[in-house]
């Protein structure tokens, strides 16, 4: 039987990780590539449909390069995550999570422009929660043809 200890200490590293998880989002959002890259491990790695980097400074690069380019994401968009389903194991942890990224059409009206999934890798590093390497797994695209549709 696990100790009431071990078990606060397990769900205060759940809680830990839905804040990383959170405030993922929100440095993306706000375009705030710094404190994006220092979400990552020293040896962090981040994949997905924007490309792949590796190390805090890599990551950043990257996304200042995206967004510098001017073929970053629109100001006016919002990640929401769900569905979190978080394992631990001492210091080190996996996380799987749904994602949607929400934009503004035309008229205004939010339109949900991409969602997908997220497959992390974590450790406490430092006694922080850091991403050692994270997958963004696009699963639905506005480029994507309607469910139905002729591709």
């Amino acid at each position: 039987m696990t100790s009431i200890e071990d078990r606060l200490l397990r769900l205060e590293a759940k809680e830990e990780i839905r804040d990383l998880l959170l405030a993922y989002c929100e440095a993306l959002d706000g375009r705030d590539t710094q404190g994006f890259a220092d979400l990552f491990t020293s040896d962090g790695e981040w994949t997905g449909g924007i490309g792949s980097s590796r190390t805090p400074a890599g990551i950043k690069a990257m996304l200042d390069n995206l967004f510098g380019q001017g073929t970053g994401r629109k100001l006016q968009a919002h990640h929401m995550i769900g569905n979190m389903m978080i394992k631990v194991d001492a210091d080190t942890a996996t996380a799987r999570s749904r994602w949607m990224w929400v934009t503004a059409a035309q008229d205004g009206r939010p339109v949900m422009t991409r969602g997908g999934r997220y497959e992390d890798e974590l450790v406490r590093e430092d006694g922080t929660w850091k991403f050692r390497r994270r997958q963004a797994i696009n699963e639905y695209s506005d480029a994507m043809p309607a469910a139905g549709a002729d591709a």
